[in-house]
């Protein structure tokens, strides 16, 4: 809830706590209301920003399926060729036989270069905020300001984690009858419409908000998070991932298919991404999905040398503890991904419903400043 309150005026609210609890959703949803307006706007768009890129660019994200795929290694040389000046860092695999490859560059240009899986032919290459809702991403995220705006989203997260509780504590009927706070008399005057508006979405949102804004919270303050779920589930911490590995004197690293081949033997499952080695010390990482997950990218990873192909380290996200198995859930929970279309679509509305609840409930507010309420 992201405006002042589900009551007409605090003078029919005796008791101080009450009033309390009035002025701190007041001002909290003033203060914060078009954080959560652009974070709510951008968010829904980013529930189907597959579906909209690959309307969008399909000459890019989209491919006729023909015979085999070329060897991942012939891909990636052939991005590097055209580009010497970038470093891949990473490789979005194919997830259907009609997607196309996505090899991210970081380097002077930090390109999304998009291949053809079958031909190798280079389709095109563009930064993130070259697509619309790449800056829609990045607004959503961090609010075009890197780890500021990321800070600033988390603590707008948490407080709207304390706008959903103080309004279900001023949502609840005084008189008992629950089922009042659900309704909306449409053929009220502007004023009592506008104030079950507020209330009645407000009620219905709840859940989705806190849903989207706690796990948003866990994303921007992660360690903070994992340490408190794992502490909640009595869970062992995630085993950190191997960062370096001894860098064998003149030994060139494996071709990379014969990496995936051996991740694919130790973890049989579709490879998702692929973390290529940043320095000669580094492992390759392979990331899987099963089909039991509801992470759309899958938490399956294989770390491996990337010279010898032995395997480090493998994270199986349906073996972890409990603690990391309940944070997995956070992404699909904050996505929609959840529960398929159902709940993606029951997410946009929920990132729709700030707007709602600012527009009403400053209304609400400038109306009794008026005298009106």
């Amino acid at each position: 809830m992201t405006a002042h309150g589900t009551i007409l005026s605090p003078r029919i609210m005796p008791g101080t706590a009450r009033r309390f609890v009035f002025k701190l959703h007041l001002y909290t949803g003033l203060l914060i209301g078009l954080l959560l307006v652009l974070s709510g706007l951008s968010g829904s768009v980013l529930v189907f920003r597959d579906e909209i890129e690959t309307v969008a660019y399909p000459e890019l994200l989209v491919t006729a399926a023909r015979g085999e795929r070329i060897a991942v290694d012939d891909m990636l040389q052939r991005v590097r060729r055209a580009y010497p000046d970038d470093l891949p860092f990473a490789i979005r695999m194919p997830r259907t036989p009609q997607q196309t490859y996505m090899v991210k560059l970081n380097g002077a240009h930090d390109l999304f270069v998009y291949v053809d899986p079958y031909s190798g032919r280079i389709l095109g290459a563009q930064r993130q905020t070259d697509f619309p809702t790449g800056w829609i991403s990045l607004l959503h995220t961090q609010l075009l300001s890197g780890e500021a705006g990321e800070t600033a989203l988390g603590i707008g997260a948490l407080l709207l984690v304390g706008l959903c509780v103080t309004g279900l504590v001023l949502w609840w009927p005084r008189n008992g009858k629950i089922s009042q706070g659900f309704k909306v008399q449409w053929s009220a005057r502007w004023k009592r419409l506008n104030f079950d508006l507020h209330r009645a979405s407000g009620v219905y949102a709840a859940l989705l908000l806190l849903l989207a804004a706690s796990t948003g919270a866990a994303f921007v303050f992660n360690k903070t998070a994992t340490g408190l779920v794992d502490t909640v589930t009595a869970s062992a911490p995630r085993a950190a991932p191997p960062r370096t590995l001894p860098s064998p004197e003149g030994m060139p690293a494996r071709a990379l298919d014969s990496l995936l081949h051996q991740a694919d033997r130790v973890l049989p499952a579709p490879t998702t991404w692929i973390s290529l080695p940043q320095t000669p010390q580094a492992p390759l990482v392979v990331r899987k999905k099963l089909p039991q997950e509801l992470h759309p990218n899958g938490r399956n990873f294989v770390f491996l040398n990337q010279y010898s192909g032995n395997v480090i380290q493998v994270e199986h996200a349906l073996a972890a503890p409990l603690g990391t198995r309940v944070f997995n859930t956070f992404y699909p929970l904050h996505t929609g991904a959840m529960g398929g279309t159902p709940t993606r679509i029951l997410q946009v509305v929920a990132g729709l419903a700030p707007t709602l609840l600012l527009v009403t409930g400053f209304v609400m507010w400038k109306s009794r400043k008026k005298g009106k309420y």
